[in-house]
Order: structure tokens, then C-alpha cells, then sequence
């Protein structure tokens, strides 16, 4: 690994050139193969560090993957994918591709229990710290997302989950999933996270959702827990970019939490030169019923992208249909289709949801508080709407009525029986 960098030091004094440069990661990387992930880390500290620019360091990372291909001959793994994932582990063979499943131990601490879910990165399971078991910790669970193989064929992707640990570690909000940990044993990556139990979004929404939507009252814990931590990671310059109800979660004691920034990407602002060379529209990572047309475009990210993702589901939750029936936004912009008002909700609640969807990333709503305040408008603290506050008063009006009307009674009956 020294090697690399003193050779991306000589490109960066002028005493290699680009060609040089890419010749010599090739060798280096055939040399040791195991150390092919570690080689796509540096060339992307280079690029953040202005050594390599982006398309630079894109065409290195190919040079790595194409390379280690060259190198290492994989050999076939069982079938049964939903249960494993192909990783690099020295422990074996060196090079030699292994097995990772339930029962397995990685770094000889977590050992692997049961299989949550799978997607585009890896594998997540359930496992059990086993140094949290020695000291009797009464919560000795974690969650281990495991870097899966394909990740070989896309190095912005591996770059994007090491991006994920990084800046989620600095995300330390109630309503953002913790990352603890991105570690490696051999050639294999792995993240440990905060083990949630209870249900994603999705499942909530698929299975207890009312056709009409809940009522604001019930929805607003879940709408302002989602915007919070949205809204926390906007202040610290990162956008989710793939909100959406399969990324936030509802655990057991009603906590509501946004998970998998793994393909946050970090937003300019005004005087700061901070960039990512990570496009989750690349790797077609994007939802298109929760993305912005900008996202569709391939637009820079900004914080309205995640405010129409979020208003899209929490109009999906307060009606109980997504605004656009499900029309990604660039096709329901050339369909000229409109929100339908929620006929629970007042009219400046419905102005607030449709500004927040607005086609045009200047027409939106520009923060996430924003966006809150105007939603909960005439709601109290509870979220409840002008239209619930209404109801309640009424009915205590009427009941005060009712208790006067039965005093009145008590009084006339009173006055009869002593005439």
C-alpha cells in the first residue's frame, strides 16, 4: 500500500505521468489481489484529497477492478444467495474465495445468526457480539452488513459504503440508525450497525395503513421523527438521496428511524469544495416514485430532493395513496398531474404538501422545518389538525352544554317539588 501512495505522489509533483500511474496500480494490484479494496480506499482519498480529479480516479478504479479480474479466478459458490454472500477471507487460501452464512464468525467476534435482508450491497444478518457477551452486556446484538462480491464490479459502489460508517458515525441523532464500525478480517468488508427491532416503513405502511391514510394525529410522530433526522443530516451537508419507506424503520417501542446513507451523497454549499464522486443514479439505485426530477436527471444532489421524497410519503401516509399514483416525478410533470387535496387536512396543510412536491427543485419548499411548520400549521403539538382541534372543542361545548342542560333540570325539578 506504500507503494500506491508514493506513486500517487509522483503523480501529484509531476514525476509520473497519468499513463505511468495506471501501469504501475495495474502491477501492484496483480501483485496482491487481496489488497484490491484497500487500493480503491486510497484512490478515492486521493480524489477527495484533489490528487486525482473525478474522472481520473474513476478510470484508476476501473484499472483496479479490471486488473484484480486478471488476477483471481473465482471460483462457483453454492446456490442458495439469499442466505450467503461471496467475500475474500485470508483465513483460507489466500485469494481463495469463501463462504460467509449463518454460523459463521467474522474477525472471530460476530458470529452470524440470522439473515435480515439483502440488496444491492450485501447481506445484513443478525449477529452476536461476542465480546459484549463476555463482559454480560444485556443487549449483546448487532447488525453486520456484509460486503458482497459484485461490489468487485462497481468500485464507486464499495467507495459509497465505506462513505456510509464514515458519515452516519457523524450522524448521531435519535432518529438515524447508529453505525458503530467498518472494519475488515483478509479481503473481506463488513459494517457493524445498531440492531433494530420492529418494522420498516414499508411494512407498516403495507400492512396498517387504513384506503383513507391515517389521521395527522397518528401519522405525525412518524412524519416529524423522518423529517428530524433529515433535517439533521441537511445541517451537517449530506443528502439521503434514496428516502424512502424501505429506508426508515419503526421499532417495537414506536421509535421511528432513517437508515442506509449508503448512498448519501454530500452537497455543495456556497464557499466549500467538498464533493463525492458516488452517483447512486449510476448504479440505478434510485426509487423513481420517491425521487425528484433533478435526481432523475442526474442533477447534483440538494436537500430538496429528500423534502419531495419526504413529502411523498407523508402524503402516501395521510391519504393512503401516493400523490402521483406512483408516476415517477419527471413522468407525472409531461402528465401535468396534480396532488388531489386530503380532505382531513386544511387548506394551508394541503398548500404545504403541494408546494413540498413541486416538480421544480426552486417552486419547493427549501427546508425540511420548513416544510413541518407549514404541515402542521394550525396543529397543535400532537399534530392535530385545525379540523380535529374543531371537532374536540365542539364536543366539549356540547358536553358543557349537556352537563348545563342537566343542572338547569336538577334546579327546575327542585324548585317544583318545594312549590
Amino acid at each position: 500500500m506504500n507503494g500506491l501512495k508514493e506513486n500517487l505522489d509522483a503523480f501529484a509533483n509531476g514525476s509520473m505521468s497519468f499513463t505511468e500511474l495506471g501501469t504501475t496500480i495495474a502491477n501492484l494490484v496483480k501483485a496482491d489481489p487481496t489488497g484490491s479494496s484497500d487500493f480503491m480506499l486510497t484512490l478515492a482519498d486521493a480524489h477527495e484529497a484533489g490528487v486525482l480529479d473525478a474522472e481520473q480516479c474513476h478510470q484508476l478504479l476501473e484499472t483496479v477492478v479490471d486488473a484484480d479480474k486478471t488476477a483471481v479466478t473465482t471460483p462457483e459458490v453454492g446456490d442458495d444467495w439469499s442466505t450467503q454472500t461471496q467475500v475474500f477471507d485470508t483465513t483460507n487460501i489466500q485469494g481463495i474465495p469463501t463462504v460467509v452464512g449463518r454460523g459463521s464468525v467474522i474477525n472471530g467476534r460476530f458470529e452470524l445468526l440470522d439473515v435480515l435482508g439483502q440488496g444491492g450491497m450485501g447481506v445484513v444478518y443478525k449477529a452476536q457480539d461476542k465480546i459484549k457477551i463476555e463482559a454480560k452486556d444485556r443487549k449483546p446484538y448487532v447488525a453486520i452488513k456484509v460486503l458482497n462480491e459484485d461490489f468487485k464490479h462497481h468500485p464507486e459502489a464499495f467507495i459509497a459504503l465505506q462513505r456510509e460508517c464514515s458519515r452516519t458515525q457523524k450522524l448521531a441523532h435519535p432518529n438515524i440508525a447508529t453505525v458503530y464500525d467498518f472494519d475488515r478480517t483478509g479481503g473481506m468488508f463488513y459494517m457493524t450497525m445498531e440492531l433494530l427491532e420492529g418494522e420498516p416503513l414499508n411494512e407498516t405502511i403495507d400492512n396498517k395503513l387504513p384506503d383513507d391514510g391515517f389521521s395527522l394525529t397518528e401519522a405525525w410522530p412518524i412524519i416529524k421523527g423522518l423529517g428530524d433526522a433529515l433535517a439533521f443530516a441537511h445541517h451537517r451537508n449530506i443528502v439521503h438521496s434514496d428516502f424512502k419507506p424501505a429506508n426508515a424503520f419503526v421499532t417495537n417501542d414506536g421509535a421511528i428511524k432513517v437508515l442506509d446513507f449508503g448512498i448519501a451523497r454530500a452537497f455543495k454549499k456556497p464557499g466549500h469544495a467538498e464533493t463525492t464522486m458516488f452517483d447512486a443514479g449510476k448504479l440505478g439505485a434510485l426509487t423513481p416514485a420517491y425521487a425528484s426530477c433533478e435526481m432523475l436527471e442526474g442533477e447534483p444532489p440538494d436537500p430538496r430532493d429528500d423534502i419531495y421524497a419526504l413529502a411523498v410519503v407523508a402524503y402516501l401516509l395521510l391519504s393512503g395513496a401516493h400523490p402521483f399514483e406512483r408516476y415517477a416525478a419527471n413522468m407525472a410533470k409531461a402528465l401535468s398531474m396534480t396532488p388531489r387535496p386530503i380532505s382531513t387536512l386544511t387548506k394551508r396543510q394541503n398548500e404545504a404538501l403541494e408546494r413540498a412536491l413541486a416538480f421544480e427543485r426552486d417552486d419547493r419548499t427549501p427546508t425540511v422545518e420548513e416544510f413541518l411548520d407549514q404541515l402542521q400549521g394550525e396543529s397543535n403539538s400532537e399534530g392535530e389538525s385545525g379540523a380535529e382541534q374543531k371537532v374536540k372543542r365542539l364536543s366539549r361545548l356540547i358536553a358543557i352544554m349537556a352537563f348545563g342542560l342537566i343542572a338547569l333540570s336538577a334546579v327546575v325539578l327542585f324548585l317544583l317539588r318545594d312549590s
